[in-house]
């Protein structure tokens, strides 16, 4: 079994790693290696970057990449395995280029198909297929940096600016009004290499996030996960909790369930953002990969996840219903820390 992680396993350009990112890509890459571990019926095999060869994974076997290799040792190791798990960025078509490599090699994907990723990928794109179905989306417009004073004066504040593609918090930025708008520019402009952004409605809330397990066209929600977010010009991630008490859990779930449904080729873990509001759960976006609430959900979860995404991704075997065992609250200050968990039941 081929875990890759794309970060901290050889897929960075050469120069400084982006260690706010790597800390959390090597925290979701230890959690699914060890789950894997405890598992105990598959053999892993990983890759590490040579610039964070001091850490250690819980894998079978761990392979450094040297700058220059991550390719041709990429498509090695894929070739002696026999399915593959990918965690990678949607940033300028990361996940979905590997995605697509291990699909041209015919091995097995745990994770989501190439289609499926460069559609959830495209944060205008998902827009889109929100607002077709008519689900709870916040007003969203496509602009090109030159036209966004523009576009943000039709659409009137406050908004959020942010990256077309993208990871995390990375160059999102709330903007109150248009003294704002041209420092939140700068900081979305260093985030991406893209010429057009994304204006959005801004919608306070609770910030939060629904982990799903999908196979074949079905979902089913493990856990609603409450985001830490400290909103600004850019946003900051800061941890979560899982799972998140709150009145609108059931109609989170299932407008999670139905954005998933919209988007053929989602397999295995999935995330879905949200805010919430008291009177709804509006959809932000959906993250075809492993999210950060994994590191928590995994330890209140009652059955191994690394083996319930197999059964869903290569048997088409979902769980029913989820009954948590208890509330994790993990944190990012420098690294990743789990706070505590209590018994809920």
């Amino acid at each position: 079994m081929f875990v890759h992680e794309f970060i901290t396993g050889g897929g960075w350009p050469p120069g400084d790693l982006p260690f706010g990112l790597a800390d959390e890509a090597a925290a979701m890459l230890q959690a699914i290696l060890a789950d894997f571990r405890a598992w105990g019926a598959v053999r892993t095999l990983t890759t590490l970057d040579a610039r964070l060869a001091h850490r250690t994974l819980p894998a079978d076997e761990v392979v450094q990449v040297a700058p220059g290799q991550y390719q041709a040792v990429f498509s090695a190791l894929l070739a002696h395995s026999d399915a593959a798990l990918l965690i990678a960025p949607e940033t300028e078509g990361h996940l979905a280029r590997i995605s697509a490599w291990v699909e041209a090699a015919g091995k097995p994907l745990l994770s989501s198909s190439a289609a499926a990723v460069a559609i959830a990928g495209d944060k205008a794109a998902c827009y889109e297929c929100f607002r077709q179905a008519g689900l709870p989306t916040p007003l969203t417009r496509r602009a090109r940096f030159a036209e966004a004073p523009q576009v943000a004066r039709e659409m009137g504040y406050p908004l959020v600016i942010k990256p077309l593609d993208g990871v995390g918090c990375e160059g999102v930025c709330l903007v109150n009004g248009p003294a704002e708008l041209s420092e939140a520019l700068a900081v979305v402009r260093c985030a991406t290499p893209h010429e057009a952004i994304l204006l959005q409605s801004f919608i306070p809330g609770s910030h939060a996030s629904v982990s799903l397990l999908v196979a074949q066209g079905q979902a089913v929600p493990l856990s609603l996960n409450g985001q830490e977010i400290a909103v600004g010009c850019p946003f900051t991630y800061r941890g979560g909790v899982v799972p998140l008490a709150h009145p609108l859990r059931a109609r989170a779930f299932a407008v999670a369930q139905a954005a998933v449904g919209l988007l053929p080729g989602l397999r295995g873990y999935v995330g879905v953002d949200l805010v919430l509001t008291q009177e709804e759960a509006w959809l932000l976006e959906i993250n075809p990969r492993l999210t950060t609430s994994y590191i928590g959900l995994r330890q209140v979860a009652p059955f191994n996840l690394a083996q319930a995404i197999w059964d869903a991704a290569c048997r088409g075997v979902l769980p029913g219903s989820v009954a948590l065992r208890g509330r994790v609250r993990f944190s990012k200050d420098g690294r990743w820390t789990m706070e505590g968990r209590d018994r809920i039941g």
